[in-house]
């Protein structure tokens, strides 16, 4: 956060909360790509320059906050920024122009299944390609690692006061598997 924050120019505040939460080593192991690419997006898409910052009323550092929990026999965490927030109709407008849905398609949708373009494969709103983002390459494979976790993401944002990321995840991964065999009359 630091690296990314110096190298744009952004004043960012991190914020840790649920350290003790624990987690199977496999998901931990697979959970550290997605989560990563969640927080670089924050700062690069969410967070705005301290100069933005101050013409909006807002302090010039912006805040990010990465918190776990435990929610329903699993784990919670959140990416939450205090930024911009996403733009429904940018969204909209850059997913129409890809080709990656219709006028009228892009028209019905409601806010909550705008955030949903994000995961489109190919879709970016970012202005300018950098090594950061706009390539329109990474929430897909945020959603598709999430979802080989058995996991699921979800994504609440307001226009002008930042988007919160939510990972829901199994706390383990642990499956019994089992063949059930059967010699003669006896059942292995």
């Amino acid at each position: 956060v630091r690296n990314l924050a110096r190298s744009q120019g952004k004043e960012v505040r991190l914020v840790i909360e649920g350290e003790g939460i624990e987690l199977d080593k496999t998901i931990l192991e697979q959970i550290g790509d997605p989560l990563v690419h969640v927080i670089r997006n924050a700062v690069d898409h969410g967070l705005e320059t301290p100069q933005d910052r101050r013409a909006k009323g807002k302090d010039p550092s912006g805040q990010l906050t990465l918190r776990a929990f435990y929610q329903a026999g699993g784990v919670a965490i959140e990416v939450t920024d205090d930024g911009r927030g996403l733009d429904v109709d940018a969204l909209k407008r850059k997913a129409f122009e890809k080709g990656l849905i219709t006028a009228e398609a892009a028209a019905a949708l409601s806010d909550q299944a705008a955030f949903q373009l994000v995961f489109l494969p190919g879709l970016t709103t970012a202005a300018k390609v950098t090594d950061v983002s706009g390539r329109g390459v990474g929430m897909d494979v945020v959603r598709s690692n999430v979802r080989n976790l058995q996991g699921t993401i979800e994504i609440r944002s307001k226009l002008g006061r930042g988007t919160t990321f939510i990972i829901k995840l199994p706390t383990s991964l642990m499956i019994s598997k089992g063949i059930l065999l059967e010699v003669g009359a006896q059942q292995y």
